[in-house]
């Protein structure tokens, strides 16, 4: 038996990969944000898609800069992403406060995040109205992970441990790699 939703319950489509947004700041600084709303949507190009609140930080960054990196996090990971969800960074300097360290980027000015799984360096293509959020559409002009957590299938999830977002402070794990019959 199903039992009917409201059709604004997104958590429907949840648990999503947890990723943390880089932006470069007007003073040179860097924001960082956690997002889970990230879907590829091109292999030719390499395009990317993120959902972000207009009111947000990052949003306006972004508008400005055109351009940022997606961070692959883990189980590790759960308490900064939480945190960078949580906070704004129209009130604080979410980058100094986290004491993140920067890893440089090699096409775009923004950096990765030291520490993470890996990183997709990000250019603006296109912003796409879409109700409170904008669909931000990017170009990925380059991508790093760390060598030890990836392999033919993608992810080793036996190593990493990617981090999904449930809701709120609620998180999960993947478990078990499965392969379909050929």
């Amino acid at each position: 038996m199903y039992m009917e939703i409201d059709p604004t319950d997104y958590y429907v489509l949840h648990p999503r990969p947890a990723y943390l947004v880089v932006t470069r700041r007007p003073d040179g600084g860097y924001n960082v944000m956690a997002v889970s709303w990230v879907s590829p949507i091109s292999e030719e190009p390499p395009l990317v898609a993120l959902a972000i609140g207009k009111e947000s930080y990052t949003h306006g960054l972004i508008r400005e800069t055109k351009e940022f990196t997606i961070n692959f996090v883990g189980e590790e990971h759960i308490d900064l992403v939480y945190k960078a969800g949580t906070l704004s960074g129209h009130k604080v300097d979410k980058w100094k406060l986290l004491g993140l360290e920067p890893i440089e980027s090699k096409v775009v000015s923004v950096p990765g995040i030291r520490g993470c799984y890996g990183f997709l360096e990000c250019q603006l293509e296109k912003i796409v109205d879409a109700g409170e959020c904008s669909l931000f559409i990017a170009r990925i002009v380059a991508g790093y992970v760390k060598s030890d957590l990836y392999t033919k299938y993608g992810w080793d999830l036996k190593k990493a441990r990617i981090l999904l977002h449930l809701r709120g402070r609620a998180f999960i794990l993947p478990g078990k790699l499965v392969l379909a019959k050929k």
